[in-house]
């Protein structure tokens, strides 16, 4: 995005998401510790990228039941009469031999094409469903075998998706270069600048605070390695669909250092007292100390916070986005130079 009328258009929908702070959203905490953080009213995608980064997470959601359609009776997107073989949601079509939503499907094939290996947690019966389909991976791949998923077929479509790949690969290598991770943390460090002089904003005002981290987000998204590149309405819809994570994300890790409270950003802490008298004491407690406990626990710096918000900004399962082949092979980079740099 080069020009700033271009760049006043993503700011100004963005905006549209409203004043709402995610301090007032009454979320499930969950959503950075694997899961989808979804506020009342807002978007959000489907599932969370912060299960690679945390290990385990839930994706909120109702379980098996429906859902009335947002879309016309004769829309593409108004709904299938199949739900998911594995998690009960609205299946996209039949994969790998069963009925499957698009985050089963591609759970399991990351999983075949990866070879990758789980453990559970718990007795091997973990429940499978909508909300909670990525709090166990060795259950949810366990399920997809037992419902007749088969790893052949993945292995079937890779070889004959093969010389095709290659040649999309050939032909986008302008815009699929690779992920600089340097350039992530750069876009760290500039929102960080960015509040130490946003001090003239009341430390009691959170509304504000989150105001202002609004704009900042949007700078921040535009020095993320290739995301300027996306359709001007899919850069929109991927900031609306995951400004609240990406906040609390932010928050989160700016309050690792403190006891007791949580760093908005500048000099604006909200206190145990401050978050009483707003009436979000309960919100304020998950978040201190399931999200601020995990992310102290696991010493994480911020290069690995900007390559968890650069996953979460790219969400490739955000209903309504143009180009989410291109959103998904970009978060596949993202968690590529993440791996790399954590094995540094």
């Amino acid at each position: 995005m080069e020009s700033n009328e271009r760049g006043l258009s993503l700011e100004n929908n963005l905006s549209l998401v409203g004043p709402q702070s995610p301090l007032d959203m009454k979320p499930d905490t969950n959503s950075l510790l694997g899961g989808s953080f979804s506020p009342s009213g807002g978007a959000s995608g489907p599932t969370s990228p912060t299960t690679y980064a945390m290990g385990h997470g839930n994706v909120l959601g109702n379980g098996n039941k429906g859902s009335n359609s947002a879309f016309p009776p004769n829309h593409p997107l108004s709904g299938s009469k199949h739900l998911c073989s594995i998690c009960g949601d609205r299946a996209s079509g039949k994969h790998y031999g069963v009925y499957s939503c698009e985050g089963c499907k591609g759970f399991f094939k990351r999983t075949v094409r990866k070879d990758l290996s789980y453990a559970c947690r718990e007795d091997k019966q973990c429940l499978v469903d909508k909300r909670q389909r990525n709090r166990c991976q060795y259950c949810r791949y366990q399920k997809c075998l037992s419902m007749g998923m088969k790893r052949e077929a993945v292995q079937e479509e890779r070889q004959r998706t093969k010389e095709r790949d290659q040649n999309e690969v050939e032909s986008t290598s302008s815009f699929h270069t690779d992920m600089q991770v340097e350039r992530i943390l750069e876009a760290e460090r500039r929102v960080d600048c960015k509040m130490e002089l946003s001090s003239e904003i009341p430390s009691n005002d959170i509304g504000q605070t989150i105001d202002r981290q609004m704009l900042q987000l949007v700078d921040w998204a535009k020095h993320i390695p290739h995301f300027t590149s996306l359709n001007l309405d899919d850069q929109i819809i991927l900031l609306k669909a995951g400004w609240n994570e990406l906040l609390i994300a932010g928050f989160t890790f700016r309050s690792v250092g403190v006891r007791d409270g949580l760093v908005l950003g500048g000099d604006v802490t909200v206190t145990r007292s401050t978050a009483h008298i707003a009436g979000i004491t309960t919100i304020y407690e998950r978040v201190l100390t399931e999200l601020v406990t995990k992310m102290r626990e696991m010493k994480m710096d911020k290069t690995e916070l900007g390559c968890l918000r650069t996953i979460i900004l790219y969400n490739p399962e955000v209903r309504g986005i143009k180009s989410s082949q291109e959103v998904e092979h970009l978060r596949e980079k993202v968690y590529a130079v993440l791996d790399e740099y954590t094995k540094m």
